[in-house]
């Protein structure tokens, strides 16, 4: 696991001050996925949902990894169609970040 290194606070200091919203989005996506996880967990796990892949042969991570897809194909579908029906591209697009770091944290688990 890593966490915030001296070169890191250093880069904090430096941040230019364009990329504050792109910092304020991972905030937003950290509490997107813990409301979230609170409807998809199970108990003691955020990921049970993502991890329930392996019942199908599927390692959890690439399991992670499909459902990001399926943001994609959204994403896919309104680039060539100019719309979507039943969520935002917004949502797709945090959804996809979220699924990301999923998959890297239980790729990480897995090692």
């Amino acid at each position: 696991m890593s966490g915030l290194h001296a070169d890191d606070v250093d880069m904090l200091k430096k941040r230019h001050p364009n990329s504050a919203r792109f910092h304020e989005i991972l905030v937003e996506l950290g509490s997107l996925h813990d409301r979230k996880q609170l409807d998809y967990g199970k108990g003691d796990d955020p990921f049970a949902n993502v991890r329930a892949s392996s019942e199908w042969g599927i390692a959890p991570w690439v399991g992670a990894m499909v459902r990001l897809n399926d943001k994609v194909k959204r994403l896919q579908s309104l680039a060539q169609n100019g719309g979507l029906h039943n969520e935002s591209a917004e949502d797709s697009m945090r959804d996809i970040a979220v699924y990301a770091v999923i998959a890297l944290v239980l790729y990480e688990q897995a090692k």
